[in-house]
């Protein structure tokens, strides 16, 4: 166990080395491609590796995995660690991700080099609860300098889709469906993810007051084709599409929507 003035003495270090104000440096990011382990254009430096892309309407968004060089901040039990021998460096996965535009990657970001097996790499930054303590505090940090750029990519990206069609195909959720999804609330009000990819969707969760709501990309090439949207064994939708964009409401509030990729299905 690292002891308590070592950590402090690190995150005091690392704290004085940033800027009021982060500024961005660029970089000849090339193509961007699942597997890419990159670092981003900040100092001090933030890595991230590629595990996902999501793609719409030539659009595509990339889901990161975040890691750090600050080995005594970042590593809590069982953390998974990427080891660069050609740059003499180890980084650390932390516990949370982010997703980020292809543009973004390609100005702000460079390669250096492939991750083939990073299902550790998600599960940890997936399922990892952050700590109440100085480690906690330095992850929430990393998190608070990435989220501008996060926000930035999903708003983005999400505008875009919303540019190509502004109608939307409400969906509104019975009894039976909503006592369903009621049944997988936890005692915590909700988790911090609200966005989602399944196969053949993508979606945005929207909360407000007590209660929730989905909005469901699909492909394109799906508008009047006949389409069936399940969750579970309820039968959400069944028809044809008239849009590429659904509005599914009212969602209950306290709930764990992680389980919307798993068990949420569009099939076309």
């Amino acid at each position: 166990m690292i002891k308590k003035n070592v950590l402090d003495r690190e995150y005091r270090l690392y704290k004085s080395l940033l800027k009021k104000e982060e500024v961005l440096f660029s970089f000849e990011g090339g193509d961007i491609s699942v597997g890419d382990l990159r670092q981003l254009g900040l100092f001090p430096p933030i890595y991230v590796v590629v595990v996902d892309e999501i793609e719409f309407y030539n659009e595509r968004l990339f889901k990161c995995v975040v890691l750090s060089e600050e080995i005594a901040l970042a590593y809590l039990k069982d953390t998974p660690v990427i080891k660069l021998h050609n740059f003499k460096m180890v980084l650390a996965c932390l516990p949370f991700w982010v997703y980020l535009m292809e543009d973004f990657l390609k100005n702000f970001s460079m390669i250096l080099g492939k991750v083939s097996n990073f299902e550790k790499l998600i599960e940890h930054a997936e399922k990892t609860s952050i700590p109440d303590n100085l480690q906690g505090e330095y992850i929430r940090l990393e998190m608070s300098r990435l989220a501008p750029y996060n926000t930035f990519s999903l708003l983005n990206f999400l505008d875009t889709l919303s540019s190509y069609e502004e109608s939307f195909q409400a969906i509104k959720v019975d009894y039976q469906v909503y006592k369903t999804f009621q049944e997988y609330a936890f005692s915590q009000a909700a988790t911090s993810k609200n966005v989602f990819k399944g196969k053949n969707f993508f979606a945005f969760l929207e909360r407000k007051d007590d209660e929730a709501k989905l909005i469901l990309y699909l492909p394109q090439h799906a508008i009047g084709k006949k389409v069936k949207i399940t969750f579970k064994d309820k039968v959400l939708f069944e028809g044809e599409l008239e849009t590429d964009k659904l509005i599914i409401e009212p969602l209950p509030f306290s709930l764990d929507y992680s389980i919307l990729e798993e068990e949420l299905d569009v099939q076309i």
